[in-house]
């Protein structure tokens, strides 16, 4: 036996991303905001354009990193001695206050009183979950947060129903929670106390077959959905064996979880116009015959909520490391042998790892090549990922990446994020507004483009050479214009930064209400940046339609 393997206008702004002279768009008096003001990919989920959220400026000693400290110092953070109780809806309602304040999360109750000022979303967005289930709320925003492990030490007791609707007459549906921070911890296990609920019919869930060759094995499902594409599909194989099939049908999630008959040693995915899919698992022993598909895990050939589900992450390999400026990385991770992803344009990853006992991440979004001869690269081949990362030596999560040695290993999550590409279909004009490293979930929109790009030095330039090659060969497709907040004396580009001013005159006039679809402006930076970019749009007249902000 062998083996088997061996035409729109787009307009960018972008602006400095690192730079101690924005702590005067954050906070004055020298408190931190959270996210660092100077963070790459971060939320920007606390935008006006997005709900009328804002983020908020902690103090000092109030960021991620000091909660982690209070955790370790004082485990009993929950004033309960350790034990574990059962709470009814009503204990639980009698603890809403800011100094007394209770809230239960998937069924588990926490003492939230400790950790009021280190909300990244402000003590008035955390009030709204007090003395409730704010299970809805919390999820609503990052349903992705690790609140296991993020209030570990804050764990009362677990809810016990009270009645039927006990759990539903506390439960607040106004207004949302809000994620200030980039840095996120995924889902764990849910263990709740279950409730019963009006039972909806739910859809049937597509049957698959399996068939086998001398080579392969192939996973058949028939979804009935037509119009999917590869970004639809993921596949996530552990050890050679253990496979995840994830498949994205609108609102929902089908889930397949095997522990395969023998090992595999690489996949590929096809789809039929009906909406078929095919997943083919090449043998690592050509011949052999397999008795049966394999062990059915826990979950197995389950159709989910997509919004109501366990963020699920790859153990990913770094493959390369590649210096972009003097502090900003190319990152390439290859997805575990067999795994399949595509990223679908403005969709973004979490990159995960534990601290002090408590895992911690943060957004980036994959980014893919700008020399236009390149027709196939890294983030386009559904195997290996490119993520474009400033390393901070005070950041809480890039320290862990700027050390990273060339394989080993890095956990990065499935594609999150809501942004469709469908929406770009009919748009005539698109605005891309970015700041610093809020660059990247740009990049694979850049095709015919004006690209405002803001930094504080030169050598602050993201793929400054790509750009200026792009450039040379678009034909007049792609261009660019430079500006800096701290040039050198040798700099003859544009001084300054991207204010209402220069959207003004860069940017087309607000569309009328019959043309929203025709004009798309997309923002993605830090937080004081995003916060200005908004409020700029909004008062040169820009409906809150016409905006995207990127998570």
């Amino acid at each position: 036996m062998g083996n088997a393997c061996g035409n729109s206008q787009l307009t960018v702004s972008t602006s400095d991303n690192k730079q101690k002279e924005e702590e005067e768009m954050s906070n004055p008096k020298g408190g931190q905001l959270f996210p660092m003001a100077n963070s790459p990919q971060r939320s920007s989920a606390g935008s006006t354009a997005n709900g009328g959220r804002k983020k908020v400026i902690l103090g000092k000693g109030y960021g991620l990193l000091d909660w982690i400290t209070l955790g370790t110092k004082h485990p009993d953070l929950a004033g309960t001695g350790g034990i574990i109780r059962k709470i009814t809806n009503d204990e639980l309602a009698r603890h809403n206050t800011e100094t007394d304040a209770w809230t239960c999360i998937r069924g588990k109750v926490y003492n939230i009183t400790p950790y009021m000022k280190f909300h990244p979303g402000g003590i008035d967005e955390l009030m709204r979950s007090v003395g409730c289930d704010g299970t809805d709320l919390f999820d609503e925003i990052h349903r992705w947060v690790n609140v296991e492990s993020m209030l570990a030490k804050c764990l009362v007791g677990y809810i016990i129903a009270d009645g039927v609707d006990g759990k539903e007459k506390n439960k607040k549906s106004n207004g949302s929670m809000v994620s200030k921070s980039s840095l996120s911890v995924p889902t764990q296990s849910k263990e709740i106390f279950a409730v019963p609920q009006n039972i909806k019919k739910s859809p049937p869930i597509p049957r698959y077959d399996w068939y086998q060759s001398d080579k392969s094995i192939t996973i058949v499902v028939y979804t009935k959905h037509k119009g999917l594409t590869n970004e639809d599909i993921l596949v996530n194989v552990k050890n050679n064996r253990k496979t995840d099939i994830w498949i994205v049908l609108g609102d929902k999630i089908l889930q397949l979880c095997l522990d395969l008959f023998e090992e595999i040693c690489e996949s590929e995915v096809k789809i039929s116009t009906e909406g078929n899919i095919e997943v083919i698992l090449l043998k690592q022993e050509i011949g052999k015959k397999w008795l049966s598909l394999g062990k059915e895990l826990s979950g197995h050939h389950k159709l989910l909520p997509k919004n109501n589900r366990e963020t699920s992450y790859f153990d990913c390999k770094l493959i390369s490391k590649t210096p972009v400026t003097h502090d900003t990385w190319i990152f390439g991770v290859a997805l575990p042998r067999g795994s399949f992803m595509h990223v679908p344009v403005g969709r973004h990853l979490i990159i995960q790892t534990e601290m002090s006992g408590m895992e911690i991440g943060r957004n980036y979004t994959p980014v893919v090549s700008l020399n236009p001869d390149e027709a196939v690269n890294i983030s386009g081949n559904g195997r290996d990922i490119s993520f474009m990362i400033k390393v901070y030596k005070d950041g809480a999560l890039t320290p862990f990446l700027g050390s990273l040695k060339i394989s080993e290993t890095i956990k990065i999550s499935e594609h999150l994020g809501n942004f469709k590409f469908s929406r770009l279909e009919s748009i005539e004009q698109l605005i891309l507004i970015a700041g610093g490293t809020g660059f990247t979930p740009m990049v694979k929109l850049m095709r015919q483009v004006k690209l405002l790009f803001g930094n504080k030095t030169e050598k602050d330039i993201l793929w400054k050479d790509s750009l200026e090659n792009l450039v040379r060969y678009s034909h007049d497709r792609f261009q660019v214009y430079h500006t800096l907040s701290a040039p050198s004396p040798d700099w003859k580009g544009n001084n300054g930064r991207i204010t209402k001013e220069v959207l003004h005159k860069q940017l087309p006039p607000p569309p009328g209400v019959t043309d929203l679809d025709k004009l798309l402006i997309c923002v993605c930076g830090p937080t004081p940046f995003t916060n200005s970019m908004e409020t700029a749009l909004q008062e040169l007249g820009y409906p809150s339609e016409t905006i995207h902000l990127f998570t």
